[in-house]
């Protein structure tokens, strides 16, 4: 009897050693955020294997990992996907952007990038225009994710017409149809799965990049309609099939005649003078918005509603324009020339803007977080609270902020929601957003990829990697 007993006991400790070891990591006692839907679901448990979430339980039982985490009721969200950034942000924009990554700098590079976004919770990201000498480092970067970074998809460069100007070094210039479909066949084969279009692109090439790339399953976005009625419009591009748009700002300038554009000029002149800096440019397209709303408002409209049928969607950016005549949790005005006047009337349109942004979403255009900025990290938790103080609510920019996004870039199925199977990219939040939005700005944990994130700091360790792994690399060195 007592060996029978003994038996029993040994059967039962192993099997409770078994289970504790089942899990890589276990997160108990949490507050489940369902993006879809908006509801939070109490007192959950997620397990966790293989970067991976292998099931969400309800219970106040307490089960084993080989690390756990009691969240003690805090609430627990996808990490946060941005559509639209640029390396070039990071490692030194227009005359400062290297010709090409240096081979003994790679790590280092991967590292400052990551840590523009990762810290902040922006798990996954989407770079829509870089360098095409920089294509073979940033693809093995999205071939091979590692925990302990941002996972970076590429589009390559940005599109353009072939033009007399010497093009920035983010794009590439397409001479016609024929180089076009050239171009994305290329990127097809060397696993681009993402297409960018730029406003400098005439519509013969449009045409031909969008018709190849949909042919081939390729995902195409398009920054449309900026100043200048001779470029590509939006309502054009939708026509061919484009449904994916960049910057809610482009808007307004897209839909001006020649007649109307050069009328808001003139207007826009008379209140701010020349548009002769990066600050009264983004002013500019602010204004937009103000004379749409009182000549043109009909034609906005009708945009949308088009914009609506065709299930569009349309990246933010608004960090960028609001820091101009606003500070914001992490800046102050960029703009310190501006007069009380005209302060004012920054503010009134940029809640014209934000009214028509509430509208989209309302009429079910899908908007994505796009920050196209230096600070990515810390301007996607701005745009948060930003977008919280012209109507929308906490559950509506958590979705803006992953599904949305995850949708946007074609991989729903493995990111963008806590779910079971999906990537287990999580936000533990110290402080809750649901209770005031200025939370979004403060204490968090991360979980990349199943992996408790720790913070290596400003980018400050190089790497070696080796010259065979990038021999195209390796020739432009030696050039």
């Amino acid at each position: 009897m007592k060996l029978s007993f003994s038996l029993i006991l040994i059967a039962l400790a192993l099997s409770a050693r078994s289970q504790s070891g089942k899990y890589e990591l276990v997160i108990s006692h949490a507050k489940v955020l369902d993006v879809k839907s908006g509801k939070v679901l109490n007192d959950q448990t997620l397990l966790i294997n293989a970067g991976k979430i292998v099931d969400i339980i309800h219970t106040s039982k307490e089960i084993a990992g080989k690390k756990n985490i009691n969240a003690k009721g805090r609430l627990v969200t996808p990490g946060f996907i941005d559509t639209h950034i640029h390396p070039t942000d990071v490692f030194g924009d227009y005359d400062k952007a290297p010709e090409f990554l240096a081979l003994d700098s790679l790590g280092y590079l991967h590292r400052k990038l990551s840590d523009a976004y990762l810290p902040y919770g922006t798990t996954t990201a989407l770079i829509l225009g870089q360098p095409e000498k920089w294509l073979t480092p940033i693809l093995d970067w999205q071939k091979h994710p590692d925990p302990q970074y941002t996972d970076f998809y590429t589009s390559g460069a940005a599109l353009i017409s072939d033009e007399e100007r010497t093009p920035y070094i983010g794009h590439a210039e397409l001479e016609n149809p024929a180089k076009a479909k050239a171009k994305i066949l290329e990127y097809h084969r060397l696993g681009i799965k993402h297409i960018k279009l730029y406003y400098r692109i005439r519509k013969p090439e449009a045409e031909a990049v969008l018709k190849t790339a949909d042919s081939l399953g390729m995902i195409t976005y398009g920054h449309i309609g900026d100043f200048g009625t001779h470029h590509l419009h939006i309502m054009q591009a939708l026509k061919m099939g484009l449904t994916n748009y960049e910057h809610l700002v482009t808007l307004g300038t897209g839909i001006l005649t020649e007649k109307e554009y050069r009328q808001f000029e003139k207007e826009f002149t008379s209140n701010y003078g020349p548009a002769d800096t990066e600050s009264k440019v983004l002013e500019m397209f602010l204004e937009a918005f103000s004379y749409i709303d009182q000549h043109e408002k009909h034609k906005m409209e009708v945009l949308i509603d088009s914009l609506a049928s065709q299930h569009a969607t349309f990246s933010t950016t608004i960090q960028r324009m609001y820091e101009q005549f606003q500070p914001t949790y992490f800046t102050q005005p960029a703009d310190k020339l501006l007069t009380a006047v005209q302060l004012k009337r920054c503010k009134d349109n940029f809640a014209i803007l934000m009214k028509y942004a509430k509208l989209m979403s309302d009429k079910g255009i899908k908007l994505r977080i796009g920050t196209d900025g230096v600070n990515g990290g810390k301007s996607l938790i701005s745009e948060l609270i930003i977008m919280t103080e012209y109507g929308f609510s906490i559950a509506d920019v958590f979705k803006i902020a992953t599904y949305n996004g995850a949708e946007a870039i074609g991989i729903a199925g493995q990111v963008g929601t806590v779910e079971k199977d999906k990537q287990a990219d999580l936000i533990i939040w110290d402080k809750n957003p649901f209770d005031d939005p200025a939370n979004f700005s403060a204490a968090r944990t991360i979980i990349k990829s199943g992996v408790e994130y720790k913070n290596q700091g400003a980018a400050n360790k190089k790497s070696g990697i080796s010259i065979k792994k990038y021999p195209i690399l390796l020739k432009l060195t030696l050039i």
